[in-house]
């Protein structure tokens, strides 16, 4: 994390770990953001077992929802497609992870170029 003023690492070690966080960015994989959750729907049928007292409904259903440029979307998911969704959304989770963490090196890394120009 950036901890400003103080400054722990060397230029050196700060440029080896943007290094390693853009080597460990290169291999992410693929994308989706969102999240995966099983859904149990009601049907329009008059006496089905989803009206019934207790209502027994229908699914389990996974449903991938997710926001991206303000917008809400949702998609059925197939069960055999579950373990790469699941994989994709793993992926992006660890893409922010690595984001996050190469703007925090980032900071530290000017703050301490910042500070060394000062010096001289």
């Amino acid at each position: 994390m950036y901890n400003d003023p103080v400054m722990s690492s060397t230029l050196e070690e700060l440029e080896r770990r943007v290094a390693a966080t853009k080597r460990q960015l290169a291999k992410v994989g693929e994308l989706r953001p969102g999240i995966l959750t099983e859904q149990y729907n009601v049907c329009g049928k008059a006496g089905c077992r989803c009206k019934a007292s207790p209502p027994q409904r229908h699914g389990p259903y996974l449903q991938l929802g997710w926001t991206r440029n303000g917008k809400s979307t949702t998609r059925f998911v197939r069960r055999e497609e579950a373990v790469a969704v699941r994989k994709q959304i793993k992926n992006y989770a660890r893409l922010q992870e690595l984001v996050q963490q190469w703007v925090e090196l980032s900071l530290e890394l000017c703050e301490l170029r910042r500070a060394e120009a000062r010096s001289k």
